[in-house]
């Protein structure tokens, strides 16, 4: 469904419908712009059992040659053969909250410090392969020494499969399957309770190898409005594994997510 641990915020879940529609139809000879707004439902935070529902606006502007600037950030892009997409990017990292906020956060991680936005790098491919589309993306993220233990150096790579299954209500149903994996520094970051964290908290101390975190599950129903416009419904299901799932601050490891919306093409 960015930085992308699951369901980071709703802002994620929204940034990555208009990430894939922009890598793999734009058009490298003429300026594009898209609008995404809709809103959804989905954990505070990846791991708790609260849930958040709020409002979500993005948008992408791509220029002949490839450059892009967008909510997601900024970048370059080209097509490889006809099957083949690659994107380079700089943007920003997700965050979160050691209180309630709409920017991912829970009043249960109260001690655990605030996780800030930072400066990240990407890498992003997609292949079709038919009707269906491997996408794949890496995202480093500087470190900031201020923060300490929830300033780390990230890497985090994700790996999607998505194809349509069948239509349904004059739109089209499609199914993906998903996973991630972190380097010890992400995992840390999101999942790790370090001994001075552990003593303003009482959680206990927990200290993740770098591994898998997460695999996932989705389905979606976009139907096309008019030339330009497209109306999408997108629910995933999502279980963190290892490491993450055994932290102390996730309180359930099988994460849901509720997104809908409307995207337009100028």
């Amino acid at each position: 469904m960015s930085h992308r641990r699951r369901f980071p915020t709703l802002l994620g879940l929204a940034l990555l419908p208009l990430f894939a529609t922009s890598t793999a139809h734009a058009k490298e000879d003429q300026w594009t712009f898209e609008l995404a707004a809709g809103g959804g439902v989905a954990p505070r935070y990846s791991g708790s059992e609260e849930f958040q529902a709020a409002p979500t606006l993005s948008f992408d502007v791509t220029s002949p040659g490839g450059w892009f600037l967008g909510t997601s950030g900024a970048g370059w892009g080209t097509a490889i053969g006809e099957h083949t997409r690659v994107r380079a990017y700089v943007g920003g990292s997700g965050s979160r909250r050691e209180k309630n906020s709409i920017l991912g956060g829970s009043d249960f991680l109260r001690g655990m410090g605030d996780i800030d936005t930072r400066p990240l790098v990407g890498l992003a491919a997609g292949y079709t392969l038919g009707e269906a589309v491997l996408s794949g993306s890496w995202q480093y993220t500087l470190k900031d020494d201020d923060k300490g233990d929830n300033g780390l150096a990230t890497q985090q790579i994700h790996l999607n499969l998505e194809m349509p299954l069948f239509d349904l209500v004059g739109g089209v149903v499609s199914g993906s399957v998903s996973t991630d994996y972190g380097n010890r520094g992400y995992m840390q970051t999101w999942y790790g309770v370090s001994p001075a964290q552990a003593a303003r908290t009482g959680f206990a101390q927990h200290k993740p190898k770098a591994g898998l975190v997460s695999a996932g599950l989705g389905m979606k129903w976009s139907h096309r409005a008019g030339r330009n416009g497209n109306w999408y419904i997108a629910v995933e299901g999502t279980r963190l594994l290892g490491d993450a799932a055994d932290s102390p601050i996730v309180q359930k490891a099988n994460q849901f997510g509720l997104m809908t919306g409307y995207t337009h093409r100028f």
